[in-house]
């Protein structure tokens, strides 16, 4: 009895927390404008809520405090909306923000809290880089992660 509440235990514990969530890797560390990022995903819901994240993959050298985005969300309907956004990978005093092991760090930044989706369906957040630099460097890995955070109104 003891070995199924362990074997139960650790199934339950190995479950993500996320109701979507997937990375992509970078090739050789190297973001350049034509590598953009597609996450796919499906919503059944439309009176949950969710916490959207970026996790990022980088090193702790990393040229500059901050990196550039262009996001583009396209909805079931084919409607797309797009936006520009900043995210500090580094604080002021220059120290990086997350988990850092062996000169590379993880980064799970909010990019929008208690989000709906008014539509069920498929939708594709495409995550493009948008610095001054056409090959950025020191970017190792971007993903995706959606947390369901409760019911719309409550």
């Amino acid at each position: 009895m003891a070995v199924i509440t362990l074997i139960l235990g650790f199934l339950s514990a190995c479950q993500s927390k996320f109701h979507f969530e997937e990375k992509k890797d970078i090739p050789q560390g190297q973001w350049t404008y034509q590598d953009t990022l597609d996450f796919r995903f499906s919503i059944t819901d439309t009176a949950k809520t969710y916490n959207l994240y970026l996790d990022f993959g980088y090193v702790d050298t990393f040229p500059t405090q901050n990196l550039y985005l262009k996001l583009h969300t396209r909805f079931p309907d084919a409607k797309r909306l797009s936006k520009q956004i900043s995210f500090d990978l580094f604080d002021a005093q220059g120290a990086p923000y997350g988990e850092c092991s062996r000169h590379k760090c993880r980064y799970l930044a909010m990019l929008q809290e208690n989000a709906f989706f008014n539509q069920t369906g498929e939708y594709v957040i495409t995550v493009e880089q948008y610095t001054r630099r056409d090959s950025l460097p020191g970017i190792l890995s971007v993903g995706l992660a959606i947390e369901p955070a409760g019911e719309r109104g409550k």
